[in-house]
């Protein structure tokens, strides 16, 4: 078998001999970190094959959400590698196979099961529309069965981001389980096609085959449209009302996630439901026996912690994610373990948060500025900071400074990070070079309130010429010297 080392900084080896999948841009296959040496999958996008316009937003789209979503049966994205030729997504390996899969081998899946399966995939489809997201292809070819019993969904090739009460008009996904609203061209909600879409798999788990299938498209798509389908006998009564009401061809009736989760055959399953993590709005826990593991090999913690709390997708978080995959599944509890029944997500408020996070939160309503006085204006020792007009200052005291720099950690990096550096102006604060200290790749600030600003005022007046009363002393003694001069030489005075 055939090794590639796709890239050394990041620890990522690949074994060609694995295909996991085969997608419209590329393959995924199978790859073992390095330092980890744990399994993840790798997909392979080729650069010369996404030449349309739609197929860059696609694929840009595509990575916008699996860098937004942290959810337990929701696929996770570590890092994002890329060459001149190609473009690598690391994700989470899962190795349970298909749902597909395993319905085609125990040619059904009986009650209990089937419940605890449903309700993951409602789970998810309720997480991604928190976030204003529609998958558009849910079907058992893209849920992953977990060795734990669980699901994850995966392909957001076809998912899109709309506006809350938004209609949608693109018809896409795969025909069977496609909503009758979808075929018929009409505009659509997009949290009402997903259920419908969980409805077919809820029917294909409980019967071992399809509700809507016909050899012939238009005939399969007037079988939608009318919601002809037939239960087969060992299907529960309960479980065929639930269906009934989820394939419903009247949007407006159909059953919404509060409406499923009230039936009395979901009522079955009594395990807590996870919530997720919504970035931006959620702080991400970090484990600290993890961290411990990562200095260990060699990563500075402050730059490691830095990194999971700005949600980056980097080496160092691969790492991170990677051992704590491992350390869960020895049978070790964890703090930032997400899909246990104890995790409850911690909210961040808007004066902690980073200015990342808050523009997550809020991009229509942007902070407020501080205007630049002027220099003319007399100002005490506890009045705020004249800044420079570059600097831009938010009412909430704080702002924030990206500073894109290179990493030079010991470990392997060659992702450029951007730093963030948070300055408090209304204390009067002040930035000394000599205060800066090398700690591996990051610049730790300390900051400084002198009695005076010098540092400000010389970048200030830098732009700007001073007129102090020492020169204009000086200008007046020069000129009394040419008087004195040219009185004695008999020649007039000049004017003044």
């Amino acid at each position: 078998m055939k090794q590639q080392i796709i890239s050394r900084q990041a620890n990522i080896s690949l074994f060609s001999g694995k295909t996991l999948g085969q997608g419209t841009f590329g393959k995924v296959k199978l790859a073992t970190h390095i330092l980890t040496g744990e399994k993840v999958a790798i997909k392979i996008l080729e650069k010369q094959k996404i030449s349309d316009q739609s197929d860059i937003e696609r694929v840009t789209r595509e990575i916008q959400i699996l860098k937004k979503v942290r959810h337990p049966n929701l696929v996770q994205l570590y890092e994002i590698i890329e060459t001149p030729k190609q473009l690598f997504l690391v994700m989470e390996y899962v190795n349970g196979g298909e749902l597909f899969d395993y319905i085609v081998q125990n040619q059904r899946i009986k009650d209990v099961e089937a419940i605890r399966f449903y309700s993951q995939l409602i789970s998810g489809i309720e997480y991604l529309h928190k976030l204003q997201i529609v998958h558009r292809d849910l079907k058992p070819e893209n849920l992953i069965l977990e060795g734990r019993g669980k699901i994850k969904i995966i392909d957001f090739g076809l998912s899109n981001f709309y506006h809350q009460d938004e209609l949608l008009k693109t018809a896409c996904g795969s025909p069977c389980y496609a909503a009758p609203e979808m075929i018929a061209g009409k505009k659509y909600n997009g949290l009402h096609i997903d259920i419908w879409s969980s409805g077919v798999i809820l029917f294909a788990m409980m019967a071992g085959y399809l509700p809507f299938e016909d050899p012939n498209t238009s005939q399969l798509y007037k079988k939608i449209m009318a919601g002809e389908f037939k239960f087969p006998k060992y299907i529960s009564g309960e479980a065929k009302d639930l269906i009934k009401n989820i394939l419903n061809v009247d949007p407006q009736k159909r059953y919404t996630i509060a409406d499923i989760r009230k039936h009395n055959w979901f009522s079955f399953y009594n395990q807590k439901i996870p919530s997720g993590l919504i970035v931006g709005q959620h702080r991400i826990p970090i484990d600290p026996e993890i961290v411990k593991q990562m200095i260990s090999l060699g990563i500075s913690s402050e730059y490691a912690e830095k990194c999971i709390e700005t949600n980056r997708h980097n080496h160092v978080t691969t790492t991170y994610y990677l051992l704590l995959k491992k350390y869960i599944l020895g049978g070790n509890k964890s703090i930032a373990d997400i899909s246990s029944e104890q995790f409850e997500a911690q909210r961040i408020s808007t004066r902690q948060s980073t200015y990342t996070d808050r523009k997550l939160i809020n991009q229509i309503n942007p902070l407020p500025l501080i205007q630049r006085k002027s220099r003319h204006t007399q100002q005490r020792e506890d009045s705020p900071v004249d800044t420079k007009p570059r600097l831009n200052n938010s009412l909430n005291t704080q702002n924030t400074i990206l500073q894109q720099q290179s990493p030079t950690v010991v470990m392997n990096q060659s992702v450029d990070v951007k730093r963030k550096v948070t300055l408090d102006f209304q204390k009067t604060t002040l930035l000394e070079s000599s205060l800066l200290q090398q700690s591996n790749d990051v610049k730790v600030l300390k900051l400084k309130t002198p009695a005076c600003r010098n540092y400000i005022l010389a970048e200030y007046y830098g732009r700007y010429p001073k007129r102090s009363r020492n020169s204009d002393r000086q200008k007046s003694m020069d000129q009394e010297q040419t008087y004195f001069r040219t009185f004695h030489k008999g020649s007039p005075i000049p004017k003044r």
